[in-house]
């Protein structure tokens, strides 16, 4: 990732509520989906802080642009646009899947503007074979569109339990995902086949907290004990009974974390972290 500063003028669709004065918190969306489903984290962190959800290009109602334009260093720069456009010095970064990926790559990238991490479901790199698993889930999206892998993405996504005790959750993603444009869907799976962030993670000097479903298939607890290995002072927490979209499943004990996490902060210093 280039130290160089980056920047990003597309106009994107947010929403922000919370106390102006208190620490700042963006909400990161994973592939797929948009700031709504940020509800009960919007809800739970909005009484203390002051809580930034955004829609990532493409997804919700941020223009996606040409798939092309789906870069690493372009999604990056979208998040800083969001952190400098209202304001913000330095925020703490809420990442889901694709979210927390985003969210390592600007605390990389920019790290005097980011004040902590807590990274959900996610990771900085994946195996060859994870690779080739991902790149062919973008061929297929591209080739067949939404309805040809919107089975699966709900298979790894959901526990069972989740999938048949609630329906109206399972109807409302569905809904959200065969919205959603096949080529932007595919060019997102092409970029993260090719995230590797793990050589630079030993320079992520902020605090950084990892919550990560038990039963997650896409991004398993393996991977996260990967993150809490190579960032330094990291602390991982796995979620019981959960799977991907841990936020959806078990909003409480995600909420709970979070919290705890950030009211530890409240007194450290902003943008204190630095390249190592």
């Amino acid at each position: 990732m280039s130290e160089k500063r980056i920047s990003c003028t597309r106009a994107i669709n947010m929403v922000r509520t919370g106390p102006p004065e208190a620490p700042a918190v963006i909400l990161v969306h994973p592939a797929g989906l948009d700031l709504t489903y940020w509800s009960a984290q919007i809800e739970a962190l909005g009484e203390d802080h002051d809580v930034i959800a955004f829609d990532l290009p493409g997804h919700g109602r941020t223009s996606g642009g040409p798939a092309a334009d789906w870069t690493l260093e372009n999604t990056v720069a979208t998040l800083a646009q969001v952190i400098r456009s209202n304001g913000v010095a330095s925020a703490h970064l809420v990442g889901l899947s694709l979210g927390g990926m985003i969210a390592q790559a600007l605390a990389l990238a920019e790290p005097t503007m980011v004040r902590s991490l807590a990274l959900i479901g996610t990771a900085a790199g994946f195996s060859d074979e994870a690779r080739a698993a991902l790149r062919a889930r973008g061929a297929t999206t591209r080739d067949g569109g939404m309805h040809a892998v919107l089975s699966s993405t709900v298979q790894r996504w959901f526990t069972a339990t989740t999938i048949a005790r609630r329906p109206d959750l399972i109807e409302r993603v569905i809904k959200t995902l065969l919205a959603d444009d096949r080529l932007v869907h595919a060019a997102v799976w092409d970029m993260i086949a090719a995230l590797d962030l793990l050589p630079m993670l030993h320079r992520i000097a902020c605090p950084t907290l990892i919550l990560v479903g038990e039963h997650d298939p896409s991004t398993p607890p393996s991977s996260a004990e990967i993150l809490e290995r190579l960032i330094p002072g990291a602390h991982l927490h796995v979620i019981a009974d959960a799977s991907h979209m841990a936020p959806l499943e078990k909003p409480a004990i995600v909420n709970a974390q979070l919290l705890e996490f950030l009211w530890s902060l409240r007194n450290a210093p902003t943008a204190a972290n630095s390249h190592k």
